[in-house]
C-alpha cells in the first residue's frame, strides 16, 4: 500500500504536568524515577532500564523487559483457536480472554481469533509477549484491551496483525484497539495491516523500543489522550492521519524523543487536537527522526481535506536548546507545521517543503536555534508575531518569504484564516536569514525591528511588491539597530529602514543573476536573480561617512552626512 516515495520555552505551564501520561501504578511507585532512557533507534531496540529525563513521560512498567522472564502463562494460537496454559487466568478458545495481571507469552498462528484483556479489578500491568505471531481476522480486532489497567504488548522476533473487517458494529474499528493504557514494546516487530485504523487506544499510548509498522486504509495510530515515543521505530502509511491524538477534553498530546518516526498519509502527517473549543494539549519532538509525506507530497496542490505535516490545536515545541541530534523532514500538499497556538524552534534541522506555508502559527512563532531550511512554500513563515533569536534559517517562496499578522492568504485561504492586524510585529534579534521570495521578503502588518544576525533577502523582481514591507499605520515602523541585512528587489515599492540606531542605505542600481554587490565596508554577495535596488545596512556604517558600492560594473556612493538614512 505504499503510495508514494517517503518527517524554549518552558511554555508548558505546571497545570500542564502531563499526569495524562505519567500513569503510576503500585508497580511503579516501589522504583526509581529518576533513570535515563536508552538511546538506542536501531531496528533491534530492547527496552532499557535506563529511563528519560522526562519521567513524566514515562514509567518503569512501560520500560520494563520481560523477555527473559518466565510467563505466568502461555497462549498457544493454532487455526481457529487459541489455548490458554493456566485456566485460572483466562479461557480458551475463538476469544482468549485473559483476567489479571502477569506475563502472556503467545505463539503460533491464527485466524479469527482475538486475544481479549478484560481485567475489570484493574490488578496490574498485564505484559502480551508476542513470539514470532501471526494473527488474521476479518471481524474483530486481532488484540482487544476491553479492560485493564495498563497492557504491554512485548515483542520477540517478527509478529504480524492483519485486521480485514470492512467496518466492525461494535466500534472496535483497528486491528489493535484498547480502551486503556496501552504500550508497544520489545527486541523485535510489530507489523500491522488494517482496512480500518492499525492501531486505536482511547487513553495514552507509548511506543517505547522496538519497531512498528502500520498500514492502514484509515488512521494509522489513533490514541485520546497521548502519543509518547522513546527509543522506538515506527513507520506509518496510511489513508486518512499517519497519527491522530484527539479528546473532548481538550489535553491532548504528542511526544517523541530518540525515535524514528515515518509517516506517509493521505491526510494530516501527525494530527493534535480536540473535540471542543478549549485546548491545553501540545505537540513536542525533542529528538530522533521524523520523516512526513502529506497529502502526496509538495508536488501536490492542497484539497479540501487537511494535509498538514504536523497540526496541533495547541503549540508545538521543535528541538532542544541542549541537544541536536534533531531531524525534521517534512513534504505536505498543505502547511508542513501548523498550529492554532505558538510554535518554538529550538534545534536540530529542519527541511521543510510545501505547497503552502513552511511553518504556520497563529499566535507566535519563535525560532531560538537549529536550521530551519523551507526549500518551497508560498509563504516560508507566516505567525501573529515572529521572533528570531537565532538558528540558520533559509527560505524559497512563491509570495512572502516571512509574514506577521497578514490576514488570510488570497490563494489559499481555509480555517486556518489570520486576522489581519497592525499589532503584529517581525522582530530578529540574531541568526543568518536567507529569503528568496517572488512576494514580499519579510512583510509584517505591523513593524520590522532587526536588532542583530545577518539578513540577506532576493525580493520581488516585480514592481507589486518589496523586499521589506511593514504595516500601513504611521505607528508601524522599519527599525534597525544591530546586524547586517541587504535586501534586493523591486523598486516601486522599495521601503527603506525608518527608525532605529544604526545606518541604513536605500540604492537604486540593477543587477542580474551571477550581479556581484561589494560594499567599501568589506561586506560582498552574489546574487541569483535580478533587482533594481538594495538595502543595506551594517554596524560598520557611521553615520558622517561616505562608502561605495560596486554592483557589476556600476559604483554607487552614499553618504550618511545628512543622518542615518540614505536613498538615491
Amino acid at each position: 500500500m505504499k503510495k508514494y516515495a517517503v518527517i524554549l520555552l518552558a511554555l508548558l505551564v505546571s497545570a500542564m504536568s502531563l499526569a495524562g501520561c505519567g500513569d503510576i501504578n503500585t508497580e511503579t511507585q516501589s522504583q526509581s524515577a529518576v533513570e535515563t532512557v536508552s538511546q538506542s533507534t536501531s531496528s533491534s531496540q530492547e527496552v532499557s532500564s535506563a529511563v528519560s529525563d522526562d519521567t513524566e513521560y514515562f514509567s518503569n512498567s512501560d520500560l520494563r523487559s520481560v523477555e527473559s522472564e518466565e510467563a505466568n502463562a502461555a497462549i498457544t494460537l493454532s487455526g481457529r483457536e487459541g489455548t490458554i496454559s493456566d485456566t485460572t487466568r483466562g479461557t480458551s478458545g475463538s476469544e482468549v480472554e485473559i483476567r489479571s495481571k502477569g506475563i502472556y507469552k503467545i505463539t503460533g498462528e491464527s485466524e479469527d481469533v482475538t486475544i481479549v484483556v478484560n481485567d475489570d479489578n484493574k490488578s496490574g500491568t498485564i505484559y502480551l509477549l508476542l513470539d514470532n505471531v501471526t494473527m488474521t481476522n476479518s471481524e474483530e480486532p486481532c488484540i482487544y484491551v476491553e479492560a485493564c489497567d495498563k497492557v504491554v504488548i512485548q515483542c520477540v522476533g517478527t509478529n504480524t496483525l492483519t485486521y480485514t473487517a470492512e467496518e466492525n458494529g461494535d466500534g472496535l474499528d483497528g486491528a489493535v484497539y484498547s480502551n486503556d493504557d496501552l504500550t508497544v514494546n520489545g527486541s523485535g516487530e510489530l507489523e500491522v495491516t488494517s482496512t480500518l485504523h492499525g492501531i486505536v487506544c482511547k487513553d495514552d499510548l507509548k511506543f517505547t523500543g522496538g519497531t512498528v509498522s502500520v498500514t492502514a486504509d484509515k488512521i494509522g495510530v489513533k490514541a485520546g489522550d497521548s502519543v509518547c515515543l522513546t527509543s522506538a521505530v515506527l513507520d506509518i502509511d496510511s489513508y486518512r492521519d499517519g497519527i491522530q491524538v484527539e479528546n473532548s477534553g481538550g489535553d491532548s498530546f504528542y511526544y517523541s524523543e530518540d525515535s524514528t518516526v515515518t509517516v506517509n498519509a493521505d491526510y494530516d502527517g501527525i494530527n493534535v487536537g480536540a473535540s471542543g473549543d478549549s485546548f491545553t494539549g501540545f505537540v513536542k519532538i525533542v529528538s530522533g527522526d521524523t520523516n512526513i509525506v502529506s497529502g502526496g507530497g509538495s508536488d501536490n496542490s492542497k484539497s479540501d481535506t487537511s494535509q498538514k505535516g504536523i497540526k496541533c490545536k495547541g503549540d508545538i515545541i521543535i528541538g532542544d536548546a541542549d541537544n541536536d541530534e534533531l531531524t525534521l523532514n517534512v513534504s505536505g500538499a498543505d502547511d508542513a507545521v501548523n498550529s492554532k497556538g505558538s510554535v518554538y524552534v529550538n534545534g536540530g534541522t529542519l527541511t521543510l517543503s510545501s505547497s503552502d506555508d513552511g511553518i504556520s502559527a497563529y499566535s507566535l512563532l519563535e525560532i531560538n536555534g537549529g536550521v530551519v531550511d523551507v526549500t518551497k512554500s508560498y509563504e516560508g513563515l507566516e505567525a501573529g508575531d515572529i521572533t528570531i533569536n537565532g538558528g540558520d534559517i533559509s527560505i524559497a517562496a512563491s509570495d512572502d518569504g516571512v509574514n506577521t499578522a497578514g490576514g488570510s492568504d488570497t490563494e489559499n485561504a481555509d480555517d486556518d484564516e489570520f486576522v489581519k492586524t497592525e499589532n503584529g510585529a517581525l522582530t530578529i534579534n540574531n541568526g543568518t536569514i536567507y529569503v528568496n521570495a517572488s512576494g514580499d521578503g519579510l512583510d509584517s502588518n505591523g513593524s520590522i525591528y532587526v536588532n542583530g544576525g545577518t539578513v540577506i533577502i532576493e525580493g520581488p523582481a516585480d514592481n507589486g511588491n518589496a523586499a521589506l514591507d511593514k504595516g500601513d499605520s504611521a505607528d508601524c515602523v522599519l527599525s534597525i539597530s544591530g546586524g547586517t541585512v541587504l535586501a534586493l528587489g523591486s523598486t516601486a515599492k522599495a521601503k527603506n529602514f525608518d527608525s532605529g540606531e544604526q545606518c541604513s542605505a536605500l540604492i537604486t542600481v540593477s543587477g542580474s543573476e551571477g550581479t556581484t554587490i561589494k560594499m567599501s565596508d568589506g561586506f560582498e554577495f552574489a546574487a541569483t536573480k535580478k533587482f533594481d535596488c538594495i538595502v543595506y545596512s551594517s554596524p560598520n556604517l557611521e553615520q558622517g561617512k561616505s562608502y561605495t558600492a560596486n554592483v557589476g560594473d556600476n559604483t554607487v556612493e552614499f553618504s550618511f552626512e545628512n543622518g542615518l538614512y540614505f536613498a538615491n
